[in-house]
């Protein structure tokens, strides 16, 4: 069995203090100075990342004001350039309108002078032809078979084949 003497357990708990305190001395206080450094280490470590964080969620909310901005922008140029297309478009809808108006008034105004051309020559031939046919019922006598052929030559002579 086991057999405890005094001085065995004296012995054995001032070993045990030695131990402790050398322990202590040497390898608790080294222990825990590294632990305590690592523990500030990733308390700096979590402090940067959260400040990090506040700077990258500023940045982002600066980064949205900019592009909503810039979407604002572009939708206002957009619109400007909307508009200013439609002005030239009007413009030239306009000018191509009144373009073609004044080429139909131009057109119009040279028919209507060669229609009155055309009448006045109409006339003139009619009337010369009146002339011709009065000369030619002044040279002969009047009768219906001298008519008939008064008429046949006058047409024969003018140009008309019936």
């Amino acid at each position: 069995m086991l057999n405890f003497s005094p001085y065995t357990i004296l012995f054995t708990v001032i070993n045990l203090l030695v131990l402790w305190l050398f322990l202590r001395h040497f390898l608790f206080e080294k222990v825990t100075g590294i632990l305590d450094s690592r523990a500030q280490a990733i308390q700096k470590d979590r402090e940067d990342a959260a400040g990090e964080k506040k700077l990258a969620g500023q940045l982002h909310d600066q980064y949205e004001q900019q592009l909503a901005q810039t979407r604002q922008e572009s939708e206002t140029l957009l619109a400007q350039s909307r508009a200013q297309a439609q002005k030239e478009y009007d413009a030239a809808l306009d000018s191509a309108r009144a373009d073609a108006q004044k080429l139909m008034e131009t057109t119009r105004r040279q028919l209507q002078a060669e229609r009155e051309s055309m009448l006045r020559g109409v006339r003139k031939e009619v009337a010369q032809l009146a002339l011709l046919a009065a000369a030619k019922v002044a040279q002969s006598e009047l009768d219906r078979k001298n008519d008939l052929a008064l008429v046949d030559s006058f047409l024969s002579e003018s140009g008309d084949p019936s």
